[in-house]
């Protein structure tokens, strides 16, 4: 009778345990399906067709599983990973570390990017790509890639992503509207500008890197990166291109950094 007992309390903890796990994966499945629903609504809201906001579903789920809070090795944050100098106008628009920022911000500085510094990447990856199609889904999943994200694999990646849109696009969304969002949109725009113009200028001399740094081959956010910088590396700034790009010597190469993430010692 006490071996029956007892195996009957085993199976009871197991089925418990099974029950507690299947709730455990439930939920964050709901919580996946809940962000990428609110990402989605945010898009379409902002004018794009369904296909527009797959092509770009895509990339977010690729880079941080539409995971507002995601960061990576302590470079990268947010749902489209943002680092170095565009990570730190997000963070000094919103007064918060950009994976503590909410979805709706979050996609609010998307947008802005796409308007402003990162408008290229909507001229060449959403504004030829007006067809409410599955194919026109890939396109806009694979050339986003290429011209927003960026991507040091540029061969293997934007098809990844161009093939998830063309998923995505095959699927059913439930959209959700926000009660402040008509309110938000204004303040946003003011409190960019005003950042953006706050933004420090530098001179030439010695600088130590206040956090990990990409080294570019030119003085822009979109040029081919070649290597990184510790943090508290000791770099010499020969000149100061377009008021915060340093230009370094990097193995033995004129090279560029983004002065936003070093101090003058």
């Amino acid at each position: 009778m006490k071996k029956i007992s007892r195996v009957i309390v085993a199976f009871a903890l197991l089925l418990a345990l099974s029950v507690s796990l299947f709730h455990t994966s439930a939920s964050a499945i709901t919580t996946t399906e809940r962000n990428r629903n609110e990402i989605y609504s945010q898009l379409v809201a902002r004018g794009l067709t369904k296909a527009q906001a797959c092509g770009i579903l895509a990339n977010i789920e690729y880079e941080s599983s539409y995971n507002p809070n995601a960061w990576y090795k302590n470079i990268s944050y947010g749902l489209c990973q943002w680092q170095g100098d565009r990570l730190k106008v997000f963070q000094d628009t919103y007064k918060t570390e950009a994976q503590r920022a909410s979805i709706y911000n979050q996609v609010s500085y998307l947008f802005t990017e796409l308007k402003g510094n990162e408008k290229n990447a909507h001229k060449k990856s959403i504004v030829p790509y007006t067809k409410n199609t599955a194919d026109e889904a890939y396109n806009v999943g694979y050339m986003f890639c290429l011209k927003f994200e960026r991507p040091l694999d540029q061969t293997t990646n934007p098809v990844k992503r161009g093939n998830k849109a063309k998923e995505l696009f095959a699927m059913n969304f439930t959209t959700t509207t926000s009660s402040s969002s008509a309110k938000k949109t204004s303040t946003v725009k003011k409190t960019v500008t005003t950042t953006v113009s706050r933004l420090k200028t530098y001179t030439t001399g010695r600088y130590k890197t206040t956090s990990k740094l990409k080294v570019r081959t030119g003085a822009t956010t979109s040029s081919k990166s070649v290597g990184v910088l510790k943090k508290g590396a000791n770099v010499t700034v020969k000149s100061v291109k377009s008021k915060k790009w340093g230009k370094i010597t990097y193995k033995k190469k004129s090279r560029y950094v983004s002065l936003d993430y070093a101090k003058k010692v």
